[in-house]
């Protein structure tokens, strides 16, 4: 004589007990109060597999699936669970309502709520309820824009960049719209990282990454310095204790000497941006500033600078030779 299985499951040639599902039926539902909800989804799909059309665990998984962010897949459980009739038919159709919302399908959550108020099915004290809920929809579907603005995509083949002359390098990329370059920002890093760009076209693109709150980290190499930087924590020329403790040297050395002052101001400008991000690291501000003084008086004297500082010096005569072959 066959025996009798009785509430036996089969999935494929697996044969599930009925304690097996409910088992995992009950750790799916703790899973759900402990806020668990990755455990919960396993648990449930698993319950599901072999009790597909269970309201309990459709209901409970779709649940599980709004909490995790995965509102399409939720709503095709709900959709699922409407047509069989769920126990909480009331909760579910919250549900429904509010992953409509999350998709931006607003219309359909509006007719839905519509129905609901106009068809009498709603309990007095749920009534309310739901006409928050519309007033909600209706009013994130004001705030939320008809269609987004279409971004046209910006072509800046690199192959070419890297080929053109050092000028037109600096040229090509002031010439792009400030918004481009976080459009452009995987390009732009590959561009501050390349050997053979302009340093005065780097320090451009660097400043406009920044502004354009650009995230990622970028290697720099420029005369002997090499350092990897974030892009928003790049410092401030404007604002950077350092340079403006150098300044303030050259002001009390040349308190009393405007043209002067005036001048060494326009050299390490322009060496402060040629050299940026780096700021002579691995020299004292007093030191920079005595080396750029003893330079300028150079100048004027025709001697040659007097300085304890060579390496400095150096740097900072290379710096001008710089500018004077990128000038012609």
């Amino acid at each position: 004589m066959q025996k009798k299985h009785g509430g036996l499951r089969r999935k494929g040639n697996v044969i599930v007990f009925p304690t097996t599902i409910d088992r995992l039926m009950e750790e799916g539902i703790t899973a759900l109060q402990q806020e668990n909800f990755s455990a919960a989804h396993d648990r449930l799909s698993e319950v599901l597999k072999y009790e597909p059309g269970n309201p309990a665990a459709l209901g409970a998984y779709a649940y599980a699936l709004y909490e995790l962010g995965d509102y399409a897949a939720a709503l095709e459980v709900t959709d699922e669970l409407l047509k069989i009739g769920p126990l909480h038919y009331l909760e579910t159709m919250e549900l429904h309502i509010s992953l409509l919302m999350q998709l931006r399908r607003y219309g359909e959550a509006e007719q839905m709520i519509e129905a609901l108020i106009s068809e009498g099915v709603l309990p007095e004290d749920r009534i309310a309820q739901f006409r928050q809920l519309q007033e909600l929809n209706e009013r994130i579907q004001d705030q939320t824009p008809t269609q987004e603005p279409a971004v046209e995509p910006i072509n800046f083949p690199l192959d070419e960049f890297f080929a053109l002359q050092h000028e037109e390098q600096e040229r090509a990329v002031m010439e792009l719209e400030p918004q481009a370059f976080r459009q452009l920002q995987a390009e732009m890093i590959q561009a501050v990282e390349h050997p053979n760009v302009d340093m005065l076209a780097k320090t451009y693109i660097l400043f406009m990454l920044q502004r354009a709150q650009a995230d990622g980290m970028v290697k720099i190499e420029k005369f002997h310095y090499i350092g990897t930087f974030h892009i928003q924590q790049l410092p401030d020329p404007l604002t950077s204790e350092r340079l403006l403790t150098i300044k303030s040297l050259f002001e009390e050395a040349l308190l009393q000497d405007p043209t002067r002052l005036e001048m060494i101001t326009e050299l390490f400008d322009r060496h402060t941006y040629l050299l940026f991000p780096f700021q002579w690291d691995e020299f004292g501000a007093s030191e920079v500033a005595e080396v750029y003084l003893s330079y300028l008086e150079a100048v004027f004297t025709g001697s040659s600078p007097d300085t304890a500082h060579p390496d400095l010096l150096q740097l900072l005569l290379r710096i001008e030779t710089w500018f004077e072959l990128r000038n012609g």
